[in-house]
């Protein structure tokens, strides 16, 4: 009993200085997130010092990220970091691209600006991504895609195939009940199944 007792209060303690931590990294507007797991808790390393910036070296395909915190530069392999936090909002590297998590109860969805042609030039256009979890590749978020990427869920599966009638179809969202008409039908065959509604 004596052992349950003190369980239950270093349970307490841990959930406390998570939630602290957690709520402290809410007001941090700018950082890095080292690993999936640092993401997932809220973990931001790196803080840029006042003034500073995140710089992404994003032109032709620059492969770090460097910040000056703690009055010292910090320069990262993109493949070394799971991601980062800019302006309040967080972002997954992959293959030395930013991808921005735009929602990620049962799996991650992703936006990501890319420059397509156009006339003579190039015009930013947004596109879309999704990912099985937050340590898988990155995918194009198509119905053949997903409809793959599901093997076991076979109720899901058949539910994109009929549900969805284009690609453009997947990123449809309900602004009544605040989700992505894909998320709905996902959690739909994961309460059939019996498992909790839980974000990564």
């Amino acid at each position: 009993m004596k052992t349950s007792i003190k369980m239950i209060i270093i349970m307490m303690v841990i959930g406390i200085q998570a939630n602290r931590l957690m709520a402290q990294n809410e007001n941090v507007k700018a950082g890095i997130y080292l690993t999936a797991q640092d993401y997932k808790t809220g973990k931001l390393s790196y803080v840029p010092e006042a003034g500073k910036k995140l710089k992404l070296h994003e032109f032709l395909g620059g492969n770090h990220i460097s910040v000056t915190s703690g009055s010292k530069k910090i320069s990262l392999l993109k493949g070394n970091v799971f991601g980062y936090r800019d302006g309040g909002k967080d972002y997954r590297f992959y293959q030395n691209e930013a991808y921005q998590i735009i929602d990620t109860a049962g799996f991650p969805l992703y936006a990501h600006v890319q420059l397509i042609p156009q006339g003579k030039g190039y015009s930013r256009a947004e596109t879309y991504f999704y990912s099985t979890g937050t340590a898988t590749p990155v995918l194009n978020l198509t119905v053949v895609n997903v409809y793959r990427s599901f093997p076991e869920q076979n109720d899901f599966r058949y539910s994109i195939r009929n549900y969805f009638h284009g690609d453009a179809d997947l990123m449809a969202y309900d602004s009544i009940a605040r989700e992505y008409q894909i998320k709905y039908l996902y959690f739909e065959h994961q309460h059939a199944k019996g498992t909790q509604h839980a974000s990564l």
